[in-house]
């Protein structure tokens, strides 16, 4: 029998386990530059969305239609509505002029009940200061089931 030497062995097992490593390695590297492409991929798709959406927004306030309703290819339907919305802007600002302090002093619940239970602040100002709007929004969504029309109230 031939004498196999032992330090053979041992170099063999660990070029092969340095070329698994690199192997590794390039595998790695591979997997971190997809991660970024696909990165940089979804960011302009998400431009390009915004930009789309836009365009359909304004399409939409152009026609004289409340909603639409359309079939997508994959048997789902995508929605596109006018939503308003109910929204309260409080003008910290006018009231701190009112109050006669400064802006920083209302900035917790805490400094309002302070403010109540001096008989400084009143439910009054709160309500005088405090703006209702309306905003109406167009809304696209999917859904997997075709909506129903809406009932036409009288």
């Amino acid at each position: 029998m031939a004498d196999v030497d032992v330090t053979d062995i041992e170099v063999q097992d660990l070029s092969v386990e340095e070329e698994a490593q690199a192997t590794r390695k390039l595998q790695l590297e591979d997997k971190i530059l997809r991660y970024f492409q696909n990165k940089e991929i979804e960011k302009e798709r998400k431009e390009e969305n915004k930009l789309l959406f836009e365009e359909i927004e304004q399409f939409f306030e152009d026609s004289e239609e409340d909603d639409m309703v359309l079939q997508l290819p994959n048997g789902e339907y995508a929605v596109l509505s006018k939503k308003a919305y109910v929204k309260d802007n409080f003008d910290k600002d006018a009231l701190a002029q009112e109050l006669l302090i400064a802006k920083d002093e209302l900035k917790t619940p805490f400094d309002y009940s302070i403010l109540t239970a001096q008989g400084k602040l009143t439910p009054d100002m709160i309500s005088k200061h405090t703006l209702t709007e309306t905003i109406v929004r167009v809304r696209l969504s999917r859904r997997k089931t075709k909506p129903r029309k809406k009932k036409e109230t009288l």
